[in-house]
């Protein structure tokens, strides 16, 4: 099956900070001078892959507005975490971050966790349209807001898979007491567990000593980021769920925000999504590659769940729906309980 996240959205975790305003005066031709250009500072909230399409956007910010909006690059997650980073745009304290959304909900209380649901869309045609174009990034969009938060574009942060080192993965008995480790996401948790895997939450930065000493059997977590944790050498299996996607995005703090006239909203929004399409098809790019390198060299075997395994995922993430009325509200549940939050738009 092929890794293409077809989204005109942005790429993974990273953080755009903006710092103070200085005088701003408009200039054509030539780029303004620092001494009257607007300044704003810019950073990933985590290392990796993504802090270069942070460069990308303050460069083209720069050009869009003839230098008089001037990005200041902060080297990636040195601000703290990316919950910290949030937390600073909302103060104002920083202007721009670059962030999946997973991250941000860490600061907004779970309140976007409907959000990544198991079972809410299919595959990459299905979460461009629903979740980075649709609904989902709509309501998405209202919480941030109502939290100082501006979602100023979306990008791919692709599908939880299930990769381990003991077996093929094509029933759900083939999932049954396998220690699996998990983010600490309670719809991921709970999707485990009724599969009859036994989750295991650790840092992702355990992972690879976990899998090497047998604390763990497994992983979910998104192909594309298994460099990340140097576990491609170590993975053996891998199995296509699809049964969880995540999206992220450019956001803007409200107090930098307000202070932006309606037309340089604009530039920063355009920006962002040019850069965000930019990142999704390096996501895609990278992950077909890894894919493909681990097929061919024989270290992994990726495999599909059967029509069996399909149908009992489907009740499960039924039952995680229902659960979750409470949580998130009729308001949120009731579309996506009737298939409605499909035809939104």
């Amino acid at each position: 099956m092929k890794y293409v996240c077809k989204l005109g959205v942005l790429s993974l975790s990273a953080a755009m900070i903006v710092g103070s305003l200085v005088g701003c005066e408009k200039k054509s031709g030539s780029a303004a001078t620092s001494a009257n250009a607007v300044t704003f500072t810019v950073t990933a909230d985590v290392t990796g892959d993504r802090a270069p399409s942070v460069e990308k956007f303050a460069k083209l910010v720069q050009e869009k507005t003839n230098g008089r909006y001037v990005g200041n690059v902060i080297a990636a997650g040195s601000l703290g975490t990316g919950a910290d980073a949030a937390q600073m745009l909302q103060m104002g304290t920083l202007d721009v971050l670059m962030s999946d959304d997973m991250t941000m909900d860490g600061v907004l209380d779970g309140k976007l966790g409907f959000a990544w649901l198991p079972g809410l869309v299919a595959d990459n045609e299905e979460a461009r349209k629903v979740y980075d174009y649709g609904w989902i990034a709509d309501e998405v969009a209202n919480i941030m807001a109502q939290n100082q938060l501006i979602r100023i574009s979306s990008y791919c942060n692709g599908f939880r898979q299930v990769g381990n080192i003991k077996r093929s993965v094509t029933e759900m008995a083939d999932l049954k007491g396998m220690k699996i480790r998990t983010p600490s996401v309670a719809s991921v948790v709970s999707f485990y567990e009724k599969c009859g895997a036994l989750p295991v939450m650790i840092s992702g930065s355990e992972v690879l000593n976990a899998l090497q000493t047998g604390t763990v059997d497994g992983l979910d977590n998104a192909v594309f980021n298994y460099t990340n944790q140097g576990i491609t050498d170590v993975i053996k299996h891998i199995t296509e769920l699809n049964y969880c996607y995540s999206g992220g995005c450019f956001i803007a703090g409200e107090p930098f925000w307000n202070k932006l006239s309606d037309y340089d909203k604009e530039i920063f929004k355009k920006c962002a999504q040019e850069v965000s399409d930019d990142f999704t098809k390096f996501f895609n790019d990278k992950t077909q590659k890894l894919m493909d390198d681990g097929v061919k060299s024989g270290q992994w075997t990726v495999d599909q769940p059967s029509d069996d395994m399909k149908a009992q995922l489907q009740n499960i993430y039924k039952q995680i729906w229902n659960e979750s009325v409470d949580k998130y509200g009729h308001d949120i549940m009731d579309p996506i309980i009737s298939g409605d939050y499909k035809k939104a738009k």
